[in-house]
């Protein structure tokens, strides 16, 4: 199977060691960067309509319209992290970054070096850590808990960003931030620590009941908004992560790491 650069996976593998022997918030100064769509193929056109494609770094769902994306809304399960293949994991939804540098996003990591917790990004800032969470000021994010994050668009480049863990906390701000409104994605994703990582090892991860958009038209499921399925690889058919189909909902889907191919769930 080919992979990236061997040195990456020395160096994730560094890291997780490095990590067991300072104390979480020394791992934390390690800030991971979740960053906009990289397709395998440099150069290449980005599909944008009811296709499949192929990129380092996210493996999920987009619909890219190109403008007049209001909000994104995603549901989805905390997998649990193994620490082999050392890696990096991230679950999030957002607005921009497929088509466009510009990207707004929130949701929760899983590695063996930072554990699991849960943040917001503007680019080309790194992630934020929330804090202060109602119902629990550490905002505690645990395998299992149940995260929705909600983005939308609250007045001329204002959004408000909340993420709520179910029957645990719940966070809101308002951020200010200019967007092209491009795209709206539910991506699992390998983000940058330093350099681009492998995914870590979180085998099957549950987006849903809950996955929409919202433009001028009103709220949509990802089915209705022509979507674009991404696997994580290369491009050449050997996947680091993989998107199932969409449930009959047109919203729940799965994202299997280290699988070729993914179950759709039935709901």
């Amino acid at each position: 199977m080919r992979r990236r650069p061997a040195s990456l996976a020395l160096l994730a593998s560094a890291v997780s060691v490095a990590a067991a022997l300072v104390p979480a918030a020394a791992a934390h100064a390690a800030t991971s960067k979740h960053g906009r769509f990289v397709p395998a193929a440099r150069g290449a056109a980005v599909p944008t309509r009811n296709d499949t494609t192929s990129s380092l770094n996210w493996s999920g769902y987009a619909t890219a319209p190109g403008s007049g994306i209001t909000a994104v809304k995603s549901t989805f399960t905390v997998p649990s992290v193994s620490p082999l293949p050392p890696g990096f994991a991230a679950n999030w939804a957002g607005i921009g970054g497929y088509t466009s540098s510009d990207l707004i996003q929130a949701g929760t990591s899983e590695d063996a070096v930072q554990g699991y917790y849960a943040w917001y990004e503007i680019l080309p800032a790194s992630e934020t850590l929330i804090s202060n969470c109602s119902g629990d000021a550490a905002c505690t994010v645990n395998p299992g808990d149940v995260v929705t994050v909600d983005i939308h668009k609250v007045g001329t480049n204002l959004w408000s960003v909340s993420l709520a863990d179910a029957g645990h906390w719940t966070w809101q701000q308002n951020i200010s931030y200019a967007s092209t409104e491009s795209s709206a994605e539910w991506i699992f994703e390998a983000p940058t620590v330093g350099v681009q990582t492998i995914p870590a090892n979180t085998g099957t991860n549950y987006f849903g009941p809950t996955s929409t958009f919202t433009d001028a038209a009103g709220t949509h499921t990802i089915a209705a908004g022509n979507p674009v399925a991404i696997d994580m690889g290369i491009g050449i058919g050997v996947n680091e992560a993989t998107p199932s189909g969409l449930a009959p909902n047109g919203q729940s889907f799965n994202v299997c790491a280290y699988q070729q191919s993914c179950p759709t769930p039935a709901s």
